[in-house]
């Protein structure tokens, strides 16, 4: 062990939290019916489709095939077959027949999950400030707090790009952001 660890600082004490949570997931697997959970996620996004494309896709009076035609169709089409698949799983599970599945670590997907929520974090952030060059700045912190690195100048790097490739764009190549 080295000082650092031994010290029980505060990082050191997430260190090991992190370590010791990874350990207990990456034991802890998971096995999931591929068909039935895609064929119910298909489904639902069909369905929500359906819902959104009157709203989305202006239709004119005087029209008799409109631009929600084809659209729609597909939904409806994406519907059947999505019900179909639920329906042949559900029966098989019912029968005690065996379906496909597929095993899922844990720690993989919560990492997965982690890195997602920090790129919805860095839209967001860049929604608020109008400016991709904070968002950036916070991504690449995050990632690298993530990936817990521990050299400062790595941060510094990470910051410094994204500042001078934001001022490239914006006063070097007059792009507004």
């Amino acid at each position: 062990m080295d000082k650092q660890s031994s010290s029980g600082g505060f990082i050191a004490r997430i260190d090991r939290w992190l370590d010791e949570t990874g350990a207990k997931l990456k034991r802890r697997e998971m096995a999931i019916p591929t068909d039935l959970v895609g064929g119910a996620a298909f489904l639902i996004f069909g369905v929500v489709m359906l819902l959104l494309i009157p709203s989305q896709i202006e239709v004119g009076k005087k029209e008799v095939v409109t631009g929600r035609a084809f659209p729609s169709l597909l939904m409806y089409v994406l519907i059947a077959c999505s019900a179909v698949l639920v329906l042949t799983q559900v029966v098989k599970l019912v029968r005690h027949q065996p379906v496909k599945t597929a095993k899922l670590n844990l720690l993989t997907e919560v990492r997965a999950l982690l890195i997602f929520a920090f790129m919805l974090i860095y839209f967001f952030v860049c929604q608020w400030t109008n400016n991709f060059a904070v968002g950036s700045c916070v991504l690449g912190l995050l990632m690298l707090l993530f990936f817990r690195c521990k050299k400062p100048l790595y941060y510094v790097i990470v910051l410094a790009a994204a500042v001078l490739i934001w001022v490239a764009f914006r006063f070097g190549l007059n792009v507004m952001f």
